[in-house]
């Protein structure tokens, strides 16, 4: 399998308490003829609805990266209005705390990273397979998405009430995914692991370091990281068919699947961080 089939799955999904689902189109408006503007297209003036979009975008970004570069803890409500370039007071005016954009940045991270490996894992049977094809999933997602794994990684202390349960349930889920095929590779004999949940552990702390240290300067590809990451995993498990150890390049993997491949949550953020 290669890196394309993987990152393909990379989709957006928005189920935010700041609404990012809708973004308005931009209406076009064509200078008349005899103007001497007759090639020109020029954004008819936006409306109030688009320009809330807008501003709500960028509040989203500009929390994204404050929290991800100073911590949600250092970060203040002025941070946040002098980043997205506006005032305290609109910015209160989509939001109630600060803690509500930590939510929705958690929330679309973990939503997004859960929807794709379930569909992911929906095209796989054998456990092998699965446990390759995740692997790759998560570097990919970490690495071309470091804000938002940042973000979700390390802010979750920061999180109280009820919204603290919610994305804890979220993480759990996820990390089932995980424990689910470790348990069946066990269960049919092709994985040898003493402890299920200390595999899981491993396994994630493993792939989701590559958010603090991955460049796309670096001298190993993106593909080539989350290969080698795939057959370390693997490795760990031990994973063996008729008694030989298994690598990548020994399942048998499909061949890219063809998405329109759109930029994850942090994408934006990051050209800016």
């Amino acid at each position: 399998m290669t890196l394309n089939w993987v990152i393909s799955k990379v989709v957006i999904t928005s189920n935010l308490s700041i609404d990012r689902s809708t973004k308005p189109k931009m209406q076009m408006i064509v200078p008349p003829q005899g103007t001497g503007h007759e090639r020109l297209s020029f954004p008819a003036i936006i409306s109030r609805r688009e320009r809330a979009f807008l501003t709500k975008e960028k509040i989203f970004q500009a929390a994204l990266r404050l929290f991800a570069r100073k911590g949600f803890e250092a970060t203040s409500i002025r941070d946040i209005a002098l980043e997205a370039e506006v005032t305290s007071s609109t910015l209160y005016h989509y939001m109630k705390t600060k803690e509500d954009l930590l939510v929705a940045i958690m929330q679309e991270g973990l939503q997004t990273l859960l929807g794709n490996a379930k569909e992911v894992l929906a095209e796989l049977e054998a456990p092998e397979q699965q446990l390759a094809a995740l692997v790759q999933l998560h570097v990919t997602s970490h690495a071309t998405d470091k804000l938002t794994a940042l973000v979700v990684d390390t802010e979750f202390r920061a999180l109280t009430g009820n919204t603290r349960v919610e994305i804890a349930r979220l993480r759990s889920e996820y990390e089932l995914l995980w424990k689910r095929i470790l348990t069946s590779g066990l269960e049919g004999g092709v994985f040898t692991i003493e402890n299920t949940r200390l595999a899981v552990l491993a396994l994630l702390q493993m792939c989701t370091g590559v958010a603090h240290w991955y460049s796309p300067d670096g001298p190993s590809s993106l593909e080539e990281i989350s290969l080698n990451f795939s057959d370390m995993a693997l490795a760990l498990v031990q994973a063996k068919r008729n008694g030989q150890q298994l690598t990548v390049s020994d399942l048998d993997l499909p061949e890219p699947a063809r998405f329109f491949v759109k930029p994850w949550l942090g994408a934006a953020a990051h050209e800016h961080s």
